[in-house]
C-alpha cells in the first residue's frame, strides 16, 4: 500500500483548511479516493485542532427524486460516521430525540451540521471547528443534489463557529460538472448552485516509481520475486492506474494458482497470461465502463477520437476533462485516447456502442 498521504498535497489541504475554504477532492472510481479520505480524517483528528469526518452519501440517491427520504438519509449517514468514527451520538440524539426530529427537509442538513458545529461533548466551552468530507456527492441526482449544496452554500456564512469550517466535496466528477434535473425539467449546474468552491483537487494516477514499489511490497514481505522484465510491461499496461495496477498484482500472485507457492518466481510469461485473464474475466469495475459510452457528452467524444479526426478544439473543455476523470483518455499534452488500455485491460464488448456510433 502506497502511504494515502502522499499522495494528495497535504500542505495544500491543509491550508485550505485553515483558510475556512470549501472545495472539491475529485478523481475515477477505483483510484483510492476513499482511503486517501479516510486517512486524512484520521490525520487531522490526530490533532486537537479539528473535529474531521468522513462520511458516504451513496445512499441518498436510492428514492431517486423523494428529497425528504434522501435527505433523512443523508443524515442517517453522518450520525452513523460520528458514532464509528467519533464515538459521538450526541448527533443521533439531537436527529432522532430532539429538534432535528421536526426539521424539513429543506433545511434538516443543515440544521444538522449546525447544531453539531456548536456543540462538542469533549470541549463543550470551546467546540473545535470542523471538517467534513463528503464522498460518493455525485452519485445523488435531482432535487436532492440541489437540496444538498444549497443547504450547505446557505450555512456557509456561519462558518466556523455555527456550520463547518471546511467541507470537501468527493466524488468521480468536478461539481462544475454536474448536470443537475430537476423534478420541474430544469437544468442547473453544480457551478450555479454551489458557488462558493475555493478550488478543486484531482487525485492523479501512481508515479511510475510508486507502480513498481507497490509490487516490491509483496517481494519483500513475502519473498517471491518477480522479472524486472515486468516493470516496462506493467507500466506501458496501466500508467499507474491504482486499480488496474492492484488488479494486475491481485491476478499474478493470487489468481494463478501455481504462484502462491511464493518459491514460484513470477516471470513475465505468467505475467502475461495474468494480463489477458484480466482481459477476459470482464470484471465490474472495468464492465461498467461500457454505460458511460452512451453518455452522450461521452459518446461523442470517445467516437471522435476512435475515428482518428478529433482535436481538442471540436469538444467543450468540461467534456474532455470529464472523460478524463472518468479514466477513458489522457492527455499528453494534447488529446489522446490510450490505445493499449482500451485494446488489452478494457473488456472486449466495450467496443460495441463505440462501433455503432462509427457504423462499422
Amino acid at each position: 500500500m502506497i502511504d494515502p498521504l502522499e499522495r494528495i498535497d497535504i500542505e495544500d489541504i491543509e491550508s485550505l483548511i485553515a483558510d475556512k475554504r470549501y472545495f472539491v477532492l475529485h478523481a475515477p472510481r477505483q483510484t483510492g479516493k476513499t482511503t486517501c479520505l479516510l486517512a486524512l480524517m484520521h490525520h487531522l483528528n490526530a490533532r486537537p485542532t479539528y473535529r474531521a469526518l468522513y462520511v458516504n452519501i451513496e445512499a441518498a440517491q436510492a428514492a431517486r427524486g423523494d428529497v425528504q427520504v434522501n435527505v433523512a438519509a443523508m443524515c442517517s449517514a453522518m450520525t452513523n460516521a460520528a458514532r464509528l468514527y467519533l464515538h459521538d451520538a450526541a448527533l443521533a440524539q439531537w436527529l432522532y430525540h430532539g429538534e432535528g426530529a421536526s426539521a424539513p427537509a429543506t433545511d434538516r442538513f443543515s440544521s444538522l451540521l449546525a447544531h453539531w458545529s456548536q456543540h462538542d461533548p469533549q470541549h463543550p466551552d470551546q467546540p473545535r471547528p470542523i471538517v467534513l468530507l463528503l464522498d460518493e456527492v455525485d452519485a445523488l441526482v435531482g432535487d436532492t443534489l440541489i437540496s444538498l449544496l444549497r443547504q450547505i452554500r446557505a450555512g456557509y456564512a456561519q462558518r466556523p463557529g455555527a456550520f463547518p469550517q471546511t467541507i470537501i466535496l468527493c466524488g468521480v466528477r468536478d461539481v462544475r460538472d454536474y448536470r443537475i434535473h430537476t423534478a420541474h425539467h430544469e437544468i442547473i449546474t453544480g457551478g450555479s448552485a454551489f458557488n462558493i468552491k475555493a478550488e478543486s483537487l484531482r487525485l492523479g494516477n501512481l508515479s511510475r516509481e510508486e507502480t513498481v514499489a507497490l509490487w516490491q511490497q509483496h517481494e519483500a514481505e513475502t519473498g517471491q520475486q518477480f522479472d524486472p522484465a515486468i516493470w516496462p510491461e506493467l507500466w506501458a499496461d496501466t500508467e499507474g492506474q491504482p486499480w488496474l495496477v492492484n488488479a494486475l498484482g491481485h491476478e499474478c500472485t493470487w489468481k494463478d494458482k501455481a504462484a502462491r507457492d511464493r518459491s514460484t518466481p513470477i516471470t513475465l510469461e505468467r505475467y502475461k497470461a495474468a494480463r489477458e485473464r484480466l482481459i477476459y474475466s470482464r470484471t465490474t469495475h472495468l464492465h461498467a465502463l461500457s454505460d458511460k459510452l452512451r453518455e452522450p457528452r461521452v459518446n461523442r467524444v470517445m467516437a471522435a477520437l476512435l475515428s482518428g479526426d478529433a482535436t481538442t478544439e471540436h469538444f467543450p473543455d468540461d467534456d474532455v476533462q470529464y472523460i478524463e476523470d472518468l479514466g477513458l483518455i489522457r492527455r499528453k499534452p494534447e488529446l489522446t485516447i490510450s490505445n493499449r488500455i482500451y485494446r488489452e485491460v478494457l473488456p472486449r464488448e466495450i467496443t460495441a456502442p463505440i462501433q455503432d456510433v462509427l457504423h462499422y
